[in-house]
């Protein structure tokens, strides 16, 4: 992953996120590498005996834009933490997303009718309630998100 800038936001004023994204859309920048890219939100890092017992801070990738710069529904939303491909099943369950977990990747996807605008702000709070749900212990400051423009997606 390329250095990113990251930006310091609290989870109960997630508006900072939302404008990333919206300025990454607005682009329809396909990325390094033509795949897309991704806005990464970080929780805080994990407690100090957390991180004794080998937890990893947990992340969401939200696919912006996807191979060539496309934007549109459905909005993938990749979950990284210690929980693998299970991490998607203990997020709480919203109306219009779906969980999947794929060769133990844990993906949400938020839906929505072809054509329609983009709902950023729920994309972004679903992306925030999944990551609270496997950092229980993540305080309200400290969060952190970045635009990935390195991105690198193997398709079969």
């Amino acid at each position: 992953m390329s250095r990113m800038e990251w930006v310091i936001f609290d989870r109960r004023e997630p508006s900072v996120v939302v404008e990333l994204i919206r300025g990454v859309a607005a682009t329809g920048d396909p990325g390094e590498y033509g795949d897309g890219v991704e806005v990464v939100l970080e929780a805080p890092a994990p407690s100090f005996l957390r991180d004794i017992f080998g937890a990893e801070p947990a992340s969401a990738h939200i696919a912006v834009t996807k191979p060539g710069g496309e934007v549109g529904y459905p909005f993938n939303v990749r979950l990284v933490s210690d929980q693998g491909g299970d991490a998607g099943h203990r997020a709480p369950r919203r109306a219009g997303w779906a969980v999947s977990n794929s060769a133990g990747l844990a993906f949400l996807m938020q839906k929505g009718a072809a054509g329609a605008p983009p709902d950023w702000p729920d994309l972004v709070e679903g992306a925030i309630a999944a990551l609270t749900a496997l950092r229980t212990d993540a305080g309200d400051p400290g969060w952190r998100a970045a635009v990935d423009r390195s991105v690198f997606r193997a398709y079969w």
